[in-house]
């Protein structure tokens, strides 16, 4: 149940959380075994299909007030970014259908210890964020029971979709479906909170076009069409995205622990994402994109992760990204700028 007394900032943890998150774990490594017979394969539990892994300027405003020269966004710099925007499903599809698709930003040069102990030395800083400003869970117990009923197969995935309490995380789960024309054109959330500078400020994060164009869907999309169009857009021109916050100004009508609630707060630019004009579809890069590990746990202090699905994701992910490479034999390096 949800507590309505927290302050600005303020995290409450449930009960049991760390149980569901093991039960989460389990449950998608036994899914990559089922799903990859030959460990080598084994490819992400979500977002395996990589549209574009593009190099990328990560370039903070100058002249920010000093409320928001906080952690990254400290001193105005350009730092190089590697920038993999991928489709989220769990069995890679045709680019036409109906999917969330994912940024996941990687800044490079960034000084400072990290959070997360096996990396602290690390001089990168991830972004992850999604073609849809809230998730389909309030909490990770309700993602648990969700994630049981759809691997359960049908015995399992009928009473779950039958019992009203998950009707409304199965009605948004189906909406934050939807197809795009251009994914360089399209606006992407963090949809959980993180800190910023002091335990009594939360934020989340959107990336924001700053052009209006809108493409339709072409007449016979081919499989790859989403990469096509954007290979064909990099070709001839950078394209550029404003890197946004929202500050938590409700604690109860913006929560913490619920990431199914939009936040209604202003957005307030902290950078420019330039996407540079290149040529990014080869094997190799493809490759390196789909090796590169991500997790919003990789960061600054000053940006902590907070909320409950944050707080699943760092054990879940490094355990994933453990089990993935230990099947396929490749090594987690965190790349140092764009040499592949």
């Amino acid at each position: 149940m949800a507590n309505h007394n927290l302050a600005i900032g303020e995290e409450s943890i449930p009960e049991n959380e760390t149980i569901y998150t093991g039960i989460i774990i389990d449950n998608l490594q036994k899914l990559l075994e089922k799903s990859y017979a030959n460990p080598k394969d084994t490819m992400r539990a979500f977002h395996p299909k990589i549209v574009g892994l593009v190099k990328s300027e990560f370039i903070i405003e100058t002249n920010l007030p000093e409320n928001l020269r906080v952690g990254l966004f400290e001193t105005p710099k350009t730092y190089p970014a590697w920038i993999r925007i991928s489709n989220a499903k769990r069995k890679p599809q045709e680019d036409k259908k109906k999917d969330l698709r994912g940024m996941a930003i990687k800044v490079m040069e960034v000084e400072g210890e990290k959070l997360l102990e096996s990396e602290k030395n690390a001089k990168t800083h991830d972004f992850l964020l999604i073609t849809h400003p809230i998730l389909q869970t309030d909490t990770v117990k309700s993602f648990q029971k969700g994630i049981s009923a759809l691997l359960g197969g049908i015995l399992k995935m009928i009473p779950y979709a039958l019992n009203p309490w998950n009707w409304r995380t199965l009605y948004l789960s189906i909406k934050s479906l939807k197809k795009f024309g251009n994914l360089l054109e399209a606006q992407f959330w963090s949809t959980t909170p993180y800190r910023f500078g002091s335990d009594s400020q939360a934020v989340k994060y959107s990336v924001i076009p700053q052009s209006n164009k809108k493409s339709s869907l072409p007449k016979n999309p081919s499989y790859d069409f989403l990469r096509e169009r954007m290979e064909k857009d990099l070709s001839q021109n950078s394209v550029s995205f404003d890197f946004m916050v929202q500050f938590q100004t409700d604690a109860k009508k913006m929560p913490i622990e619920d990431p199914t609630k939009k936040w209604k707060s202003p957005f307030v630019k902290l950078a420019t994402i330039r996407i540079l004009k290149q040529s990014f579809n080869t094997e190799e890069q493809r490759d390196f994109g789909q090796n590169l590990a991500f997790t919003p746990w990789h960061c600054l202090p000053e940006h902590r992760p907070i909320g409950g699905a944050n707080r699943a994701r760092k054990d879940a992910y490094i355990a994933l990204q453990e089990f993935r490479f230990d099947r396929t034999g490749k090594v987690n390096r965190e790349p140092d700028g764009w040499e592949i």
